[in-house]
C-alpha cells in the first residue's frame, strides 16, 4: 500500500510522516511532494493507492492536482487538508470523489482513523477490480450462452422434445436463463416468410431471414418481455410473455406491431411475410397453438403480406370426450392400416348415432379433428393436401358433412386416397425436381412451383430446402449450370445457343454464373474439350 503526502510545508509533511504508524496501517511506502508538479512525477514513477493533498498551494491547487489524478490515476483515495473551511473547495472536492477531508493543525489520530478508512476501501475496490478481470470472461460467455440456451429451449419446445408441466412452468425455463412466472402466458406470433424480391443464394437467404428475426425483434418484440426464434419447422416466431393482467393490452396492439413489421420487411428488406397471430397461453399450451399456427400457414395458399388472427380462424373448439384419439388414427394410416382405420371409423360413427345427446356440433368436431389428422400427417410427409382431395374427389370448398353416413363415407374416401398417396411415395419436393427438369428453360418461379404443388410458398421453400439442402434458386442455378457443362464439353453446339436454351439471353450474364458455378468460363471449357463451336 503506497501514499503520498503533497503540502508545501515542509514541516506539516515531517509531522505526518514522523507521527503516524504507517507499518500498522499496511503502508509500505510514503512519497512526499511540495507542489502539483513533483507529485505528478511521483505518479509517473509508482502506484499510489491514497493521496493525503493539502488544498491551498502554489503552482498548482490541490483541486487541480485532484482533476489530474483521476483522469491518470482513478483507484487513488485522496484526504484533503485544508486550514480552513472554505465551502467552495469543499464542494468541488465532493464533486470530484474525494474520499475526505481534514482540518489543519491536523490531529494525528482523526488521519490514522481516516486513513485506515481509505486503504479499507481501496482494497474493497481493488478485490472487486481482481474478481471483475476474473470472472468478466466467464460473465461474457454466459451472456451469450444464455441467448443460445433460451433460442435451445424454446426450439426444444417447439419440436416436442422438451414436454413442459403445469408444475414447471416456472422452473424449467429458469433453468435455461428465462424468467417465466407460474401465472405468465406466451403469445406466439408465427413469421412466415413468403417471398424474396429478388434471387437469394442458400447462404444471402440464411442472412436475411437473421435480418428478419432482427427486425421482428425490434418491431413485433418491441421492448415486451420475450424473443425471436428460429423453429424445426424453419419458420420464426415471435414469443411474448405476458401476465394476465398484460394480455388485454397486448392482444390489443399486437396487430399494429405486426403491421408496422410487414411493411417495414417489404420497404427495407424486400421480401413478402405474413404474420399469424395466436392467443396468449400457459406454457404447457403452447405448443398446441403454435401447431394450429402452422396448419394455419399450410392452409394459406394465396394470400400474402396479410395479418391472420387464429381467434378469427377457429373460434371456440368443441371439446368432446366421445371424439376419437386422432394421433392414433394418424399413426395407423402412417403405418399402412387402412382397413382397421376404416373399421375404427365405422364403429365410432355408430356409437355416436346411437348416443341422444350427438348433434351437429359434435358431428363438425368430429369432421374438423379428422381433417386436421389428414392434413398433418400429409404436411409430415411433404405431400400436397389440395391433390389428395382432388384425388378422393372432395372438393376444397364442399360443404362438411351433415348426416353420419354422408361423413362416413367421406372419412373412407379420404382414408383411401391418404394410403393410396402413401404407397406410391411420391414426394411433393420429387415432383417439384421434375417439374423443374421440365421447365429449365423457362423464367421458374417459387410461386409458380408453389402452385404448381399447391402449396403455401414460404412452407414450399423450407420443404424444398430440408430434403435438397440447397434453396430453389441455388438448386435452379447448379441444375441448369450442369446442363451447360454438360452441352459445352460434349456437344458442338454454340454456346451462345446453349445459354438461351437454358433461359439466359444476355450472355455475359451467362457466363458470370457459370463461372461462379464451375470456376471457369464456358469459353475455357469449350477450347479444353477441342469440340468446335462458338
Amino acid at each position: 500500500m503506497h501514499v503520498l503526502i503533497v503540502d508545501d510545508e515542509i514541516y506539516a509533511v515531517m509531522g505526518m510522516k514522523d507521527a503516524i504508524d504507517w507499518g500498522g496501517l499496511g503502508v509500505t511506502a510514503v512519497y512526499e511532494a511540495y507542489n502539483m508538479r513533483e507529485a505528478v512525477k511521483i505518479y509517473e514513477r509508482h502506484q499510489i493507492d491514497v493521496m493525503i493533498c493539502d488544498i491551498e498551494m502554489p503552482k498548482g491547487t490541490g483541486i487541480e492536482l485532484l482533476e489530474w489524478v483521476n483522469a491518470h490515476s482513478p483507484y487513488t483515495e485522496t484526504i484533503f487538508l485544508t486550514a480552513h473551511g472554505d465551502f467552495r473547495f469543499m464542494q468541488r472536492a465532493i464533486q470530484l470523489r474525494s474520499f475526505d477531508y481534514i482540518m489543519k493543525p491536523v490531529e494525528f489520530d482523526a488521519m490514522t482513523e481516516t486513513l485506515g478508512r481509505a486503504i479499507r476501501a481501496v482494497e474493497d475496490k481493488r478485490s472487486e477490480r481482481v474478481r471483475a478481470e476474473r470472472y468478466e470472461p466467464y460473465y461474457e460467455l454466459w451472456t451469450k450462452k444464455k441467448t443460445l440456451l433460451g433460442e435451445r429451449f424454446w426450439y426444444d419446445v417447439l419440436a416436442e422434445r422438451i414436454v413442459v408441466r403445469e408444475k414447471e412452468a416456472e422452473s424449467l425455463p429458469a433453468e435455461y436463463g428465462i424468467v417465466l412466472q407460474s401465472e405468465d402466458r406466451v403469445l406466439p406470433v408465427l413469421i412466415s416468410v413468403e417471398n424474396w424480391k429478388r434471387e437469394l443464394s442458400t447462404r444471402d437467404e440464411e442472412v436475411m431471414e437473421y435480418a428478419v428475426r432482427q427486425t421482428a425483434s425490434e418491431l413485433v418484440v418491441a421492448g415486451s418481455r420475450g424473443e425471436v426464434v428460429h423453429t424445426k419447422h424453419g419458420v420464426e416466431i415471435a414469443l411474448l410473455y405476458v401476465s394476465p393482467a398484460e394480455a388485454d393490452a397486448l392482444r390489443d396492439g399486437i396487430g399494429d406491431r405486426c403491421g408496422r413489421f410487414i411493411d417495414a420487411c417489404a420497404r427495407y428488406l424486400n421480401c413478402s411475410v405474413s404474420c399469424y397471430i395466436g392467443e396468449p397461453v400457459t406454457l404447457p399450451a403452447l405448443t398446441a397453438m403454435y401447431k394450429s399456427l402452422l396448419s394455419m400457414e399450410y392452409n394459406n395458399l394465396s394470400e400474402s403480406n396479410q395479418l391472420s388472427w387464429l381467434r378469427d380462424e377457429t373460434g371456440d373448439p368443441v371439446p368432446d370426450h366421445r371424439l376419437p384419439d386422432f394421433a392414433a388414427w394418424a399413426l395407423l394410416l402412417e403405418h399402412g392400416k387402412e382397413e382397421e382405420l376404416i373399421r375404427q371409423l365405422r364403429s365410432r360413427l355408430r356409437e355416436l348415432a346411437t348416443d341422444r345427446r350427438f348433434g351437429a356440433s359434435v358431428l363438425d368436431a368430429f369432421y374438423l379433428g379428422f381433417l386436421q389428422m389428414i392434413h398433418y400427417l400429409l404436411q409430415k410427409k411433404g405431400l400436397s393436401a389440395h391433390r389428395l382431395l382432388h384425388d378422393a374427389d372432395v372438393k376444397q370448398a364442399e360443404a362438411p358433412p351433415r348426416t353420419v353416413e354422408q361423413l362416413e363415407e367421406r372419412g373412407v374416401k379420404l382414408i383411401a386416397a391418404v394410403h393410396r398417396c402413401l404407397d406410391q411415395d411420391e414426394s411433393v419436393i420429387r415432383r417439384v425436381r421434375a417439374y423443374i427438369a421440365d421447365h429449365l428453360g423457362e423464367n421458374i418461379t417459387r410461386e409458380m412451383l408453389a402452385e404448381f404443388a399447391y402449396l403455401n410458398p414460404a412452407y414450399l421453400s423450407r420443404l424444398f430446402k430440408k430434403e435438397v439442402g440447397m434453396s430453389i434458386t441455388d438448386y435452379l442455378l447448379n441444375e441448369r449450370m450442369r446442363i451447360a457443362k454438360e452441352l459445352i464439353a460434349h456437344s458442338s453446339i454454340p454456346i451462345s445457343e446453349i445459354a438461351r436454351s437454358l433461359g439466359y439471353s444476355n450472355f455475359s450474364y451467362f457466363s458470370k454464373m457459370f463461372r461462379k458455378v464451375h470456376q471457369a468460363n464456358p469459353q475455357q471449357l469449350r477450347k479444353l474439350s477441342g469440340i468446335s463451336g462458338g
